[in-house]
């Protein structure tokens, strides 16, 4: 089977999903498209004070995500197979988490209008591992916004995710156990991967460690 045109690779702050799209984009020669969010001005205050800028956040986060995808089609997506660190359904997930239902409701109003224009992935990458993983990581790459960043919403994202996942049927999805792999530094684990995403075989797949 050969690699699907346009693939995304998804899961919580932390996970690994741009160092994956770095690294799988030079092993597969492929374009890239990752997530510019140190454009958000609003990002760094949200981490300090959730409930005030969190309507701010998000909605740049949308409009921001929204004018790159439809950037992306406008260069033919299908001409050059391409990788994405973000899925733009991520815009709806953070929101159903920081927003208030009156927040949300407005959000949602806005999120529908543009989510039927944005290019659907031909495979979606779901990165998983424990809050302890993410949090060693994200101390480990040193942003100064995420130090703010509490255990108690790491765990809520991961279960955002984890629900939205179980019941994604958009696109074929391969979920992948991201603890269990290095794939920063470990070409053996890229190749497990790669060979995985070129074996798919129906909607569905996993792609999980030794130790499990």
């Amino acid at each position: 089977m050969d690699l699907p045109h346009y693939i995304v690779i998804e899961g919580p702050i932390g996970v690994g999903k741009t160092t994956l799209v770095e690294r799988l984009s030079a092993r597969l020669e492929t374009r890239k498209v990752l997530e510019i969010f140190e454009e958000n001005p609003f990002l760094p205050r949200f981490y300090e004070d959730r409930s005030r800028f969190a309507f701010q956040t998000e909605m740049f986060f949308l409009l921001s995500r929204y004018r790159q995808q439809v950037e992306l089609a406008q260069q033919d997506l299908f001409a050059r197979h391409t990788l994405s660190d973000y899925l733009f359904a991520k815009t709806r997930m953070f929101a159903s988490l920081t927003l208030s239902d009156d927040e949300l409701a407005l959000y949602d109003r806005v999120y529908l209008l543009l989510e039927a224009q944005v290019p659907r992935p031909d495979l979606v990458i779901y990165l998983h591992t424990s809050v302890d993983v993410l949090l060693e990581r994200i101390e480990r790459r040193g942003r100064v916004m995420e130090r703010a960043i509490e255990p108690g919403y790491l765990q809520d994202l991961c279960q955002v995710y984890a629900g939205f996942f179980r019941d994604y049927d958009d696109s074929p999805l391969l979920t992948v156990d991201a603890g269990a792999f290095d794939f920063a530094s470990d070409p053996a684990a890229l190749e497990e991967l790669v060979a995985a995403m070129r074996g798919m075989d129906g909607r569905r797949a996993h792609l999980v460690g030794p130790a499990f």
